[in-house]
């Protein structure tokens, strides 16, 4: 799928600083790429989209703030930059992975407004879909199969105005966690 103009402007600002930061690129003919859309990993270096996903260039957006929360070091990359998540999908850990999640993507917001980025008009209820999403797989133990941004019902539910607070992601709606549990954990 071609770059709108502004997608353009950002995708090459973004791999141009990728690249002179020594991360290895990887672009994914394929839909998924180790189970998930795309991921940045700072050990190997290296960041991993698959390109055959609709949602590609948010995906890689989002991505490329998880890098730049890694360079810079934020508070919240670090305070969770040692755990491993998604092997045993720990409680205690829920909240600050959630919280380091909503920081990536405040990131993007910022980016979006300033370079004009089209197509992302739902970033925001977007987001806050995937931040509650963590609870469930908690709770199942397993990595969700389908994003819940890929349902309106879902993102109908969630804010778009404003990210949700600690309250509201330690206790999810339960028609949103609900919904999350249907759709997102069935391949």
């Amino acid at each position: 799928m071609p770059l709108k103009k502004n997608q353009s402007i950002y995708f090459k600002k973004a791999t141009q600083e990728l690249v002179e930061s020594k991360i290895d690129l990887h672009f994914s003919r394929t839909k998924r790429v180790d189970d998930c859309g795309g991921y940045f990993c700072p050990e190997t270096k290296s960041l991993s989209v698959a390109t055959w996903n609709k949602d590609w260039f948010s995906i890689f957006a989002h991505e490329y703030n998880h890098f730049l929360q890694w360079k810079t070091q934020t508070k919240l990359w670090s305070s969770v930059e040692s755990i491993d998540f998604f092997d045993n999908y720990p409680s205690r850990y829920l909240l600050s992975t959630q919280l380091m999640e909503q920081e990536c993507d405040k990131m993007l917001f910022m980016d979006i407004k300033k370079f004009n980025i089209e197509g992302m008009k739902n970033h925001v209820a977007e987001s806050n879909s995937y931040h509650l999403s963590y609870v469930n797989m908690v709770e199942n133990k397993k990595f969700i199969e389908k994003a819940p941004y890929r349902y309106k019902e879902i993102v109908d539910l969630c804010p778009n105005d404003r990210f949700f607070n600690i309250k509201e992601l330690r206790n999810p709606d339960a028609k949103i966690y609900k919904l999350i549990n249907k759709l997102c954990f069935v391949a």
